[in-house]
């Protein structure tokens, strides 16, 4: 049996409470690390006013450089809010850093203000999730250039580096609440 840890870092909403939080949240992790666990997986939440983090991505960046056996995810990157070769550097990068430790977990959100505040309608979180998955999928696995045109992206002639350690690409996971996003995992 493996355990795990999940959840993230709460600050106190003011540069030094956290700093503090954040500072107690990595030697939390490095004991959990330590003590055998096996993972961490951290959440992704914007705009809520309860000090939730925000950048997942950022965060594991610093923990992979502070831990040597724990795998590290996000539960979950909301795909609708990023854009996808952006996101594919990032997650290579820090599939690269953890020395592929990465597990990238995915949703397509359900959080009506945090859509609201991204300015992208809730109602197109499905076709953004969608296509967003083909092209990290595709900025992974084709070597060399690549282009896409798409209904919410375009890129001509681009190629995502670095490469992630992991081939052909980190392991996904699948945030899903409901029949539709249980289908969707499926």
């Amino acid at each position: 049996m493996k355990f795990g840890l999940f959840g993230g870092a709460k600050s106190g909403g003011d540069a030094s409470a956290d700093s503090q939080s954040y500072r107690r949240f990595i030697d939390y992790v490095l004991a959990a690390e330590e003590l055998g666990y096996a993972s961490l997986f951290v959440v992704e939440h914007h705009f809520t006013g309860n000090s939730q983090v925000s950048a997942t991505l950022n965060l594991l960046s610093y923990i992979a450089g502070r831990t040597q056996r724990m795998r590290l995810g996000t539960a979950v990157v909301v795909l609708p809010w990023h854009n996808p070769v952006l996101l594919a550097e990032q997650v290579a990068t820090l599939d690269l850093l953890s020395g592929g430790r990465f597990d990238f977990g995915v949703g397509k959100g359900y959080r009506d203000a945090e859509f609201e505040s991204f300015c992208i309608p809730k109602a197109e979180a499905t076709e953004r999730f969608d296509e967003c998955m083909a092209i990290l999928r595709k900025a992974w696995t084709t070597s060399g250039r690549f282009s896409h045109q798409g209904k919410h992206w375009n890129y001509r002639n681009i190629v995502v580096e670095p490469r992630p350690v992991q081939q052909p690409h980190p392991p996904f996971w699948m945030g899903a609440g409901s029949p539709e996003g249980i289908r969707r995992a499926g």
